[in-house]
């Protein structure tokens, strides 16, 4: 990942040399006469030229590990991986020991999500090049993303080691902090991503989350409201501030965000649900009913809108249709669960024997 930037990896297979998975180390152990010029014509976007001079040098010498390299880096800029994967390895067969010919195959193994080989390919270029801090960096995401966060933490720290830097070690390591519920430490490596970057937005929102996960919540609150007014149209940065609201008991405010939540993305069940939450515990039960028979309409799997809006059809005494929700409740929820209890001894009230009958 290139130092100076926090990478966007989903663009990184076309768009950059910054080392993350999406394309690769831009070391090597030696670099050829021939690897200069097609670097200089990669830097320059000229891929066709490229290719038309690897194939030249093929012809002349079947042999050059370089050029069936530098074919596969053409092939990877086009999204071809496996063409890629092919030139890589025919790279590999010719000169067993060049890491930056394993760096990139494992960059193709990652991009068609074989981790395993993506994996051991990250191995042997530190094995071959053991100071190059991208394979440790790229390595370390591809064990974040499938959960060896013990691994990730590990080789994140040696990327950050060999490269300070390094803004996108900072940030995935945190990601791993994170997920071991290591909160303060992933705060402060976010603090490192956003001393330099204090407008990016993917860091704010990740340490606004570890803020809230320490109830550290007006701290959260600034983090959501910097990526807010950076970003007026982020969905998640909105809904979750609205959530942040709700249990600060803050309902306007949290109406207001999920609100706003809903005309971003009108087909989404969950603004709905929680919007129907804040308005029921600020007692506006007609809005609140009419947000959670939304939220069934939307995702009728949702077994707590039924039970939410059975409450609040009680407490509005529309009796007849508290019950009929209740009844619809108890046949989508667990039945050990303590709303199901609830609604089994509401029913028992509303219709005598009800509840007795279906406890038994």
């Amino acid at each position: 990942m290139d130092k100076d930037k926090v990478c966007n990896e989903a663009a990184c297979s076309q768009e950059c040399d910054c080392g993350c998975s999406g394309c690769g180390s831009a070391g090597t152990n030696t670099e050829s006469q021939f690897s200069k010029e097609m670097r200089d014509l990669y830097e320059s976007g000229q891929t066709a030229d490229m290719l038309t001079a690897c194939d030249k040098a093929l012809n002349e010498d079947p042999e050059n590990s370089d050029a069936y390299f530098w074919r596969g880096v053409v092939a990877a800029v086009a999204g071809n991986f496996e063409q890629a994967l092919t030139d890589y390895t025919s790279a590999i067969e010719r000169n067993e020991k060049q890491a930056v010919y394993y760096s990139y195959r494992g960059s193709a193994y990652a991009m068609l999500d074989d981790i395993k080989n993506a994996v051991l390919d990250y191995s042997k270029a530190i094995l071959y090049n053991p100071g190059d801090w991208v394979n440790y960096a790229n390595r370390g995401v591809i064990y974040l993303n499938n959960a060896a966060y013990e691994h990730a933490i590990d080789d994140l720290s040696k990327a950050i080691e060999l490269e300070p830097e390094d803004m996108g070690a900072y940030l995935h390591r945190g990601d791993a902090f994170t997920a071991r519920n290591l909160y303060s430490v992933a705060i402060a490596d976010y603090n490192k991503v956003l001393e330099r970057f204090p407008e990016e937005s993917a860091a704010l929102m990740k340490r606004g989350q570890a803020y809230f996960e320490l109830g550290m919540n007006e701290e959260s609150l600034a983090d959501y409201n910097k990526v807010v007014e950076l970003e007026p149209d982020n969905i998640q940065a909105i809904a979750i501030r609205a959530s942040i609201y709700l249990g600060q008991g803050k309902f306007d405010e949290a109406v207001a965000d999920f609100t706003k939540a809903i005309e971003l993305d009108p087909g989404d069940a969950r603004p709905y649900f929680f919007r129907g939450m804040a308005y029921a515990a600020r007692k506006s039960y007609d809005e609140a009913i009419a947000d959670f028979t939304r939220a069934i309409e939307l995702d009728s799997t949702n077994a707590l809108a039924y039970h939410n809006k059975a409450l609040c059809c009680e407490i509005l005494e529309r009796t007849g249709e508290a019950i009929a929700t209740y009844k619809e409740f108890l046949s989508k929820a667990d039945p050990e669960s303590p709303e199901a209890k609830h609604a089994l001894e509401r029913l028992a009230v509303l219709v005598p024997g009800e509840g007795e009958t279906k406890l038994q």
